[in-house]
């Protein structure tokens, strides 16, 4: 018999009707009604959101067979209570979206009920597959925050996401200088003859890291490359290494996102010995000159809070907040047998 870490039953005091049953996997026949649970629309277009939403994914090939919820049989039509989708992604992730508070009912109405789909998704990611699982929940958003608390999710940090204005503004005309005895170069190949300098620049930045530092060990520094190499278009020019002698310091990864005229900051870390000598200002500035003389149109980040010398350094070159969200995440371990139970 094999059991899981994660395995619950389903939590007694859950809001149930006699025709409750515990958290279940969500048939493609029922996934029009789940995903009218998941995507927040007035009641009117909830139908029609949930429709072009399902045409979507299956356009842009998202697999939507790790959906999992609790189903009210109490009715002929089986109406979906809660429910928990995760999609898989790049570097062995999965990003977890969780149905809301119904109309008219508190927003922590169904909190273990919540928990208890999340639970039942995790114990059937695919640990060869996915190794971490992650949701973002507006701050305000607290009925999902305790959801993902209870199902065993660890807080990794709050995150400001900011937005630098290219569009109209004067083109830095000065040189970017750089820190003395610092060689910055674009990559060449990230799979293969920067790979390992790539690997080492990331490593070495997460020491004793600001930025959401619970991350840290919880996925391998390849699924997480893997994971920056897929966001927006790639292009090596605009990923940057810092070297002292042989040894790589810093990194800036920078990737356009064509589909709006805009660009994203996927990463910038420096090694201990790299911090202090403003080197991280002069990464972001020689991005800031690229990305204009390429017309784009803004530059966006994303920042852990607690972060305060890059939330200064983006504040310094007119970086503004848009958005935020509350960032969890919960690793995903291979099926354990029990002490004295056959596999």
């Amino acid at each position: 018999m094999t059991t899981h870490p994660r395995h619950r039953d389903f939590p007694e005091s859950a809001p149930s009707g006699p025709a409750l049953s515990p958290p279940e996997h969500i048939d493609e026949s029922l996934h029009l009604q789940a995903a009218m649970r998941l995507i927040p629309a007035p009641p009117h277009e909830r139908r029609e959101v949930a429709r072009r939403f399902l045409a979507g994914t299956r356009l842009a090939g998202y697999d939507l067979s790790n959906m999992w919820g609790t189903i009210d049989r109490s009715s002929p039509t089986a109406g979906i209570r809660e429910v928990c989708l995760a999609i898989e992604g790049p570097g062995r992730t999965a990003m977890c979206f969780l149905s809301g508070p119904a109309d008219g009912l508190p927003e922590d109405e169904h909190t273990d009920e919540r928990a208890a789909c999340i639970t039942s998704m995790l114990d059937h990611l695919a640990p060869e597959r996915i190794s971490l699982a992650q949701a973002l929940p507006e701050p305000e958003e607290i009925w999902a925050v305790r959801a993902y608390e209870r199902a065993g999710f660890t807080h990794a940090g709050e995150l400001s996401y900011m937005e630098l204005e290219l569009r109209g503004k004067k083109r830095a005309s000065a040189p970017v200088n750089w820190p003395s005895g610092v060689q910055v170069r674009s990559v060449h190949d990230p799979h293969t003859t920067d790979f390992e300098h790539l690997i080492s620049a990331l490593e070495a930045s997460y020491i004793d890291t600001l930025d959401c530092p619970e991350l840290c060990g919880l996925r391998s520094t390849e699924d997480v490359l893997a994971s920056h190499l897929s966001t927006g278009s790639f292009d090596p020019s605009l990923w940057r290494l810092a070297f002292e002698g042989e040894t790589p310091i810093g990194c800036s990864l920078v990737s356009l996102i064509p589909e709006n005229g805009s660009a994203e900051l996927v990463y910038v870390g420096l090694s201990p010995q790299g911090r202090g000598r403003g080197l991280g200002r002069a990464l972001l500035m020689s991005a800031i000159v690229e990305l204009q003389r390429r017309r784009v149109e803004r530059f966006v980040c994303a920042v852990d809070k607690r972060n305060t010398p890059a939330v200064k350094l983006y504040n310094d070159l007119g970086f503004q907040v848009f958005s935020a969200r509350s960032a969890w995440v919960c690793p995903v371990r291979p099926h354990q047998a029990s002490v004295g139970e056959s596999v």
